[in-house]
């Protein structure tokens, strides 16, 4: 599969709302907290990074970040995934960012499993 329809299949859009210098963007929301932004560089690589909106989040449980303004309140990665351009390596890449989500534990989090 080319990386461009692994972009495709995988639910990224052309984001128009974002420029980014020498690089093609896109845009995936898998769920109303989780944004997939994809840069792809004219010399064949790519960069995948994402954030989440922890306050909207939290706040459809009853809790709050901070003084519980959720404008601007996001999770980030520390660093971003850099790969090729390949279908193989994106799919892996948002592999690696759902298993990291999916080990967060609020309630243990001495028991969550980091990569």
């Amino acid at each position: 599969m080319e990386f461009e329809e692994a972009v495709e299949r995988l639910g990224f859009q052309p984001a128009e709302e974002r420029v980014a210098r020498d690089a093609r963007l896109y845009r995936a929301d898998p769920n109303r907290y989780l944004t997939y932004w994809l840069h792809a560089y004219p010399d064949g690589t790519a960069l995948l990074t994402w954030e989440f909106a922890i306050a909207d989040y939290v706040a459809t449980n009853g809790l709050q970040v901070g003084s519980g303004e959720s404008l601007n309140i996001f999770l980030y990665p520390q660093q971003d995934d850099r790969g090729p351009q390949d279908a193989g390596w994106l799919a892996g890449a948002l592999d690696r960012v759902e298993v990291r989500l999916r080990v967060l534990r609020f309630d243990a989090p001495d028991d969550a499993v980091t990569s």
